[in-house]
């Protein structure tokens, strides 16, 4: 299973650390680089004011060196050895040669102007290393003009020797120093990195605390950060507004189901005390009313639960909307099977065709007007409208006075299946389903259904796509 915390903690402790490594090892090599630089213009400069002693004198090659001034090449402390030949026999060299078995340096033959460096163990037995060079000696203007002058003067090979312990101690400890480093850098970065990854998890754990924590049955808090993080604050919208919504559906399941239990509740009641009756008193008057009593009350119990299916089978449904029709002669239709003369309908000339699923418009207005019929004021019109408020849209308005007032609070719940305003549900034939059903089917075909309130006047505006969309 993929870890967010080990993939970052890895991520990050590899790349900074490689960053890290790469930086320090880049330091050491330019620092080591540097350090072996100046050793060696070290040499190079005590090579030059060595060579700058031989000089070209009464036809001969001398060399003035005086051990007073360079005291490390009498050998007391430190020694440093130097060498020189002469057509390539040794001309001069260091009193400091003379203190070891082995009296001479090895002789490595070079160009004249040319230099080089190599390594080598010391008469003394250290570490050391060894400069070359070959020169030609310095003779003044007078020996050049003098009769039988040296010139040109023939070339000396030096050869300059010192310890280079020193500097491969100092490299050494750079060496070191820099092992110890980059070991303590890993770590550190390990354990920063870690203690970073978790310090930036936390919310993240704190949120999943919360979602723990929380229970569609109980009334909780919403989700809160007490520290707001921008990724996280979408994150926490969304699961607020998820966790509402279902608790939502969770409380209107819960009511739903209670209410469906007291709907099929009062009919079974009422077929058991019915036949309660019959038994006891055979012979009793109610016996010719026992058989048609029965299948009405069957036919009412059939009728809640053929709407309850219907509900639900069409709550989350797209239909078919394919068919072609006149809203005008559908409200007609409708309006001619009720038997009341309340209802007021002017039919709309020049409407243009509807195509959309007929079976859930007819469905849709039937529960409308019936349900404008049952809540209306004794005597009261019934009005429907019909008009086209956009090339694409039809809109049919339904207005009746209420015979029990309602409020605006009252509107958000018209469309809950099994609501109604009387909580006792004296009216034995409604079952709150109708409006519901009603706004499935809109949801269906993709129209609009809603609810407008003013005083006692409740007016419901159906909106219908005159085209069914692709």
């Amino acid at each position: 299973m993929i870890s967010i915390r080990r993939k970052l903690v890895r991520t990050l402790s590899l790349t900074i650390t490689g960053v890290v490594l790469i930086i320090l090892i880049a330091i050491d090599l330019a620092v080591d680089s540097w350090i072996d630089n100046q050793f060696n213009r070290a040499l190079h400069a005590k090579a030059g004011m060595l060579m700058t002693l031989a000089t070209v004198e009464d036809q001969q090659v001398n060399f003035n060196f005086s051990s007073q001034f360079l005291p490390e090449f009498n050998g007391n402390a430190e020694p440093e050895y130097f060498q020189l030949w002469l057509n390539d026999n040794i001309f001069k060299r260091s009193a400091s040669l003379d203190l070891f078995a082995t009296v001479t340096l090895p002789f490595t033959d070079i160009a004249v102007g040319k230099s080089t460096i190599i390594e080598a163990t010391l008469p003394d037995g250290r570490a050391g290393r060894i400069i070359y060079t070959r020169f030609i000696p310095q003779v003044s203007i007078q020996e050049q003009t003098a009769e039988n002058s040296l010139y040109p003067p023939p070339s000396i090979l030096l050869a300059y020797a010192t310890s280079a312990e020193s500097i491969n101690f100092v490299l050494w400890l750079i060496d070191i120093v820099f092992i110890v480093t980059t070991i303590s850098v890993i770590i550190f970065i390990r354990l920063f990195v870690r203690k970073a990854v978790e310090h930036g998890l936390s919310p993240l754990e704190k949120l999943n605390e919360q979602i723990n924590a929380l229970s569609l049955t109980n009334e909780s808090q919403p989700i809160m950060l007490d520290e707001p993080v921008q990724e996280l604050m979408a994150i926490k919208a969304s699961l607020n507004s998820f966790i509402s919504e279902n608790r939502s559906l969770y409380l209107r399941e819960k009511r739903l189901a209670s209410d469906i239990a007291h709907e099929l509740r009062t009919p079974i009641a009422e077929l058991i005390n019915l036949s309660e009756v019959v038994q006891k008193f055979p012979d009793n008057e109610l016996m010719p009313d026992y058989v048609p009593e029965v299948l009405k009350i069957s036919k009412r119990l059939n009728e809640i639960v053929a709407n309850i299916l219907l509900l639900h089978k069409y709550q989350h449904t797209k239909l078919a909307k394919n068919n072609v029709f006149d809203l005008n002669q559908i409200i007609q239709k409708i309006i001619s099977q009720t038997p009341t003369s309340t209802i007021q309908f002017t039919p709309q000339d020049s409407l243009p065709a509807v195509i959309s699923n007929l079976a859930a418009v007819e469905s849709i207005l039937t529960n409308l007007i019936s349900n404008a019929l049952t809540h209306s004021r004794a005597n009261s019109p019934i009005v429907l409208t019909l008009q086209v408020i956009e090339p694409t849209t039809l809109q049919v308005q339904i207005s009746n006075t209420c015979a029990n007032a309602l409020n605006q609070a009252d509107l958000s719940q018209l469309f809950e299946p099994l609501w109604q305003k009387d909580p006792a549900r004296s009216a034995s034939g409604n079952y709150g389903l109708g409006l519901s059903i009603a706004a499935t089917f809109a949801k269906a075909i993709d129209a609009k259904l809603e609810a407008h309130l003013q005083q006692d006047k409740i007016t419901f505006v159906l909106s219908i796509p005159i085209k069914a969309s692709v």
